[in-house]
């Protein structure tokens, strides 16, 4: 049996720049009569987290935070009837400033999920990057809903795992995302142009997809999941926050669609059903990658592998960076190219 914390013994987390939401609204804790409350809005999918803060405002509005395990938390926020507008994860990440900074990771809204990937505070052009899109991360990044609950499980947002392991073939840790493909296939395309038509780098884009087809690990795990990807070429596309029909890998502006300081970002959509129909992938265009984990520099194909993980079905795990789906990555390492228990644990539990 999980043991259980008091709230006092966590601090709040409200992130910096943003407001607290308690002004003007009836609070209602998960320890008091909340069946109206839990009826008006609740978590998009599936709920991650049975330690909840809730809050009815006098407009019809509403919204729920779930308190996560590693500090993080989620906030979904409902219209007038209880209708789900955005959902929002925010993760804590190193700063590269010193101390800790509060950031978007995932954002789900209906029809689609959004994920971002940050990167290494020592190395210097995602720290840059980071620094001068501060004001806009903050400014995107939802306080969580006050007051938190009086109890926190520090083991409720994990699936699949009775208790968190750093050690990479002992995690089970995994999350899951809204949709799959049903069909067990899904082709893409690559903006060859936005790679500067690098060659070495487009394989390393596909062998990120292709590390989940072939359960690429080093832990012992079959191959047991029937996925494909299908890399159908190139293409003049680029991304989109909305479904155009075609799937695209490119590299770009990152803030301009959402995802301000973020070293990668995907996007995943899905129709009435919940069944994925369309996945975008963009690397930042200000950040320095490599095809050979270089130093100071990100590898292609182990970023492309976490992005793919996305593409898939995956939400970020929250448990150990040894887990190819964590929040962060390191610059001058390829470890993410190598699946973990977790991250295949995930993709059979997306796929069984």
């Amino acid at each position: 049996m999980p043991v259980r914390h008091p709230v006092l013994a966590r601090p709040r987390l409200v992130p910096a720049g943003a407001t607290a939401l308690g002004i003007a609204c009836s609070i209602l804790a998960i320890a008091g009569t909340t069946a109206q409350a839990a009826a008006r809005c609740t978590p998009l999918g599936k709920q991650h987290s049975a330690a909840v803060a809730r809050a009815d405002r006098a407009d019809g509005t509403s919204e729920v935070t779930e308190f996560l395990a590693a500090g993080a938390y989620r906030v979904t926020r409902c219209g007038k009837g209880g209708k789900a507008l955005i959902s929002q994860t925010v993760s804590p990440i190193a700063d590269p400033d010193g101390g800790i900074a509060y950031v978007p990771t995932d954002s789900e809204g209906p029809g689609f999920t959004a994920a971002a990937l940050y990167g290494d505070p020592s190395e210097p052009t995602w720290a840059a990057s980071f620094r001068a899109q501060r004001s806009k991360i903050r400014a995107s990044t939802l306080a969580p809903t006050a007051p938190a609950p009086t109890e926190v499980d520090p083991l409720a947002a994990t699936s699949g795992v009775a208790a968190a392991s750093s050690d990479a073939c002992t995690n089970g840790q995994y999350s899951l995302w809204l949709g799959s493909w049903t069909s067990r296939v899904y082709g893409y395309r690559v903006n060859r142009s936005r790679f500067n038509y690098n060659d070495t780098t487009v394989a390393s884009i596909v062998n990120g997809h292709r590390n989940w087809d072939t359960t690429s690990n080093s832990c012992g795990l079959n191959d047991i999941t029937n996925l494909t990807s299908v890399h159908q070429g190139s293409t003049s596309a680029t991304i989109h926050t909305t479904p155009d029909g075609q799937s695209v890998s490119d590299r770009g502006n990152l803030a301009s669609v959402g995802c301000a300081g973020a070293l990668a970002c995907t996007w995943l959509f899905t129709n009435g059903a919940g069944v994925a129909t369309e996945t975008d992938q963009r690397f930042n265009e200000d950040i320095s990658f490599s095809n050979v984990g270089a130093a100071g520099a990100y590898d292609y194909q182990a970023v492309a592998t976490h992005e793919s993980g996305h593409s898939i079905g995956l939400n970020h795990a929250n448990s150990s960076s040894q887990l190819t789906m964590f929040w962060t990555i390191s610059s001058g390492t390829t470890g993410a190219r190598t699946l973990a228990k977790g991250d295949v644990m995930g993709m059979r539990a997306r796929y069984p």
